[in-house]
């Protein structure tokens, strides 16, 4: 569709500041929301924070994350997934 953005990515924001985060998805990987958003927060916080509960579909938390796929830009209303979090 593009060449800005990967075809496929988790985008996560931070709420309360507006920072964005984009991680490529690898072609192999799963689409599963809560599995990625679990290894961003590895990978972000270097084991320091984890998720508090569970993803909150269609609210936001602390944090909003949406895959998105065929290399759509983030400010696309056309998602895979999407749910807001927390983290401790």
């Amino acid at each position: 569709m593009n060449n800005k953005y990967p075809d496929c990515y988790l985008y996560v924001e931070e709420c309360g500041s507006g920072e964005t985060f984009i991680q490529s998805i690898r072609g192999n990987e799963k689409l599963n929301l809560r599995n990625l958003v679990k290894k961003w927060i590895k990978k972000q916080f270097a084991n320091e924070l984890t998720l508090d509960g569970d993803l909150i579909p269609k609210l936001s938390g602390d944090y909003y994350a949406r895959i998105m796929t065929n290399g759509r830009p983030p400010e696309s209303v056309v998602c895979w997934t999407s749910g807001g979090f927390y983290l401790k």
